[in-house]
């Protein structure tokens, strides 16, 4: 066996959620974090609320997966990077996605608003001047009916 390239940590809740396994299914997931300690790249990383997170297929019919995150080792470790799992289940009803974010809620709930508040900020920012922000928008004083010939004469090309 190679030597590992990664660390290994997990949320305490998922190490409870390995146990709940079927048997056949916590035997795959253990060879599947095996396999990524040892540099598997056999993930897909994850969107949404999860984004930064990666999910990985426990079985062929793909039924059951984990959720783990690549994040840097602490200083102790004889490893740059480890393999964080944070849960593992069952895929129906998205029920390890939501123990997922439950788990790292606090944490993701920030990014997402901040992500949120970024997204409202860079529409207004595409639909007005910087300027407009601060100054009321101007009334025109006369009405737009009176405005239009104006505007249609000047559309028009000079005869020769």
């Amino acid at each position: 066996m190679s030597r590992a390239r990664f660390a290994f940590a997990a949320h305490p809740d998922a190490i409870a959620d390995l146990r709940e396994l079927p048997d056949e299914m916590r035997d795959l997931a253990l060879l599947e974090l095996q396999n990524l300690v040892h540099g598997s790249d056999d993930c897909l990383p994850l969107k949404g609320r999860l984004a930064g997170f990666h999910k990985v297929y426990v079985d062929p019919s793909v039924s059951y997966r984990m959720v783990i995150q690549f994040r840097p080792a602490p200083p102790t470790s004889h490893h740059k990077r480890e393999i964080y799992l944070v849960a593992a289940g069952s895929r129906k009803d998205y029920a390890v996605y939501r123990a997922a974010h439950l788990r790292t809620g606090p944490h993701q709930g920030t990014e997402t608003a901040s992500a949120s508040e970024a997204r409202v900020q860079a529409a207004r920012s595409r639909s007005r001047s910087p300027h407009a922000v601060d100054q009321p928008t101007a009334v025109p004083a006369t009405p737009p009916a009176a405005v239009q010939p104006a505007a249609a004469a000047s559309r028009k090309v000079p005869q020769r």
